[in-house]
């Protein structure tokens, strides 16, 4: 049974209020509470953090239905930090309410139920990272950046299959989970892009039957704070492969960064990968 954030916020009073204790009532997520909810709520506390942007629209399914990124000019470093602590907490206690515990993969930090159990089952993922590598487009303080993956009232088995192309990591035997941060509530940031884990989805498909299209790969190595973007066009296809004629390098991720700056790339070169690894870009 679906429940509104209200009835939960006089249970933390004492230790944090839940922004706008968001209603549920016209959503249909899989969790009583909605992390999503949450998200927008922290956003439009202030009008430093209302004062961003939405970004990371995907145009393909199902990343175009679950998933919601954003990104704002902090006001200071240290309101940076206490932005990205108490979104943590959001995060936590969300979850907390949702009978759930956080699952820290590879592909970022998820709430499920029943963890480490054949019934486990994902509610939420959520991420939040600050970064002072584009100061000049942030006068006073970090780029801080949200995301939130979460059902948006799709039948359950429709949403289960959804994040695990959208990252999640189904229990098996053989997973391995990552160590928690030494700070209990610490979201971890996502070292695999979504679909990683083997799914094919449409986007895959149209990319791996479609030659001159133009796409992108990100690669974060883990020694890498922000990472590559890789860009160019499709040549050919095979095996699942896909093989791209590489012309551009750009810092961090486009999809995500505040700004495209180039970095020094080969006149011309090769990149093959798996088709679900990349992803369509604009020219």
């Amino acid at each position: 049974m679906q429940k509104h954030f209200s009835r939960a916020c006089l249970a933390f009073t004492g230790l944090f209020w839940l922004s706008g204790c968001s209603s549920l009532s016209s959503l249909g997520f899989s969790s009583d509470y909605s992390m999503y909810d949450t998200a927008r709520d922290f956003i439009d506390e202030n009008e430093v953090r209302s004062n961003g942007a939405v970004v990371d629209k995907g145009q393909y399914y199902p990343k175009s239905a679950y998933s919601y990124t954003y990104r704002y000019c902090s006001n200071s470093p240290e309101q940076a930090a206490e932005d990205i602590a108490q979104f943590q907490n959001l995060a936590r206690q969300v979850c907390d309410l949702n009978n759930g515990q956080l699952n820290h993969q590879e592909t970022g930090t998820w709430c499920v139920v029943n963890t480490n159990t054949a019934e486990e089952y994902p509610f939420f993922s959520a991420s939040i990272s600050g970064t002072d590598q584009w100061a000049d487009l942030c006068l006073d303080g970090p780029f801080v950046t949200l995301k939130v993956i979460e059902n948006d009232g799709a039948p359950d088995d429709e949403w289960y299959s959804s994040a695990i192309v959208l990252g999640y990591l189904p229990y098996t035997a053989e997973r391995r989970l990552l160590d928690a941060p030494a700070t209990a509530t610490a979201l971890i940031e996502p070292t695999r892009a979504p679909a990683a884990n083997g799914a094919w989805t449409e986007e895959s498909e149209h990319i791996y039957t479609s030659v001159g299209e133009n796409v992108c790969l990100y690669e974060r190595p883990r020694n890498s704070t922000l990472g590559y973007t890789y860009r160019g066009t499709v040549r050919n296809a095979t095996d699942g492969k896909v093989r791209v004629l590489v012309t551009e390098k750009y810092k961090g991720d486009i999809r995500t960064a505040p700004t495209l700056e180039r970095l020094d790339w080969h006149e011309e070169a090769y990149i093959t990968a798996n088709a679900k690894a990349w992803f369509v870009c604009s020219s």
